[in-house]
């Protein structure tokens, strides 16, 4: 077993400390009830308008994080490490508090709400980065879970067979998610300054 405890410390963070995250984005149907939810797995949506508080995912018997397990609310360093998420639906920046751990990509926090937000195409992300293109539209697939497009990258996916449900306006979906997580905006100035040229 991998022992990361002599390595890793574990700080109490009164003020928060600010990371970058992606997020998958769901809704009802008519595209109602928006929730971010982690990337990864089938976990619960983040909460709107109160913290997220970590929990231990393998169900092990200590509080989150632990510097001895990957559990904790994650927060990436460096923005374009948003680059190798899988399939986003918007990145962010958050802020994460209470005991916190820093490592060697960002930090893992017991509690953490976002920041400001931004939807993203997924494709255009991974392609060119934090320089990508904004949306234009949202495609509602399965599960509820919404996928921004650019006009490029939707004109491929109905070529390719990727099902294309209805369809909303990227500007309206994202207006409304930060209304339901009283959030700002995140700047695409901040993006692109923030990327390595």
């Amino acid at each position: 077993m991998l022992d990361l405890a002599p390595r890793l410390e574990t700080l109490l963070a009164l003020e928060p400390i600010e990371g970058w995250r992606a997020w998958s984005l769901t809704s009802r149907r008519g595209f109602t009830h928006l929730r971010l939810r982690p990337i990864a797995g089938r976990s619960h949506p983040w909460p709107p308008m109160r913290e997220a508080e970590a929990r231990c995912k393998l169900a092990r018997m200590h509080e989150a994080p632990n510097p001895e397990c990957t559990c904790g609310l994650h927060g990436a360093h460096d923005p374009d490490m948003l680059r190798r998420a899988k399939s986003p639906s918007v990145i962010g920046t958050v802020a994460l508090w209470g005991r916190v751990i820093e490592h060697e990509f960002g930090y893992r926090g017991q509690f953490a709400y976002p920041q400001r937000l931004r939807l993203v195409c997924h494709l255009c992300l991974w392609r060119w980065g934090l320089r990508a293109d904004p949306p234009t539209v949202v495609v509602r697939v399965h599960r509820g879970r919404l996928v921004p497009l650019c006009d490029e990258h939707l004109a491929v996916s109905g070529r390719y067979g990727f099902p294309i449900r209805p369809l909303s306006d990227a500007r309206e979906i994202e207006i409304r998610l930060l209304d339901t997580y009283a959030v700002d905006l995140l700047p695409l100035e901040g993006l692109l300054s923030k990327t390595p040229s």
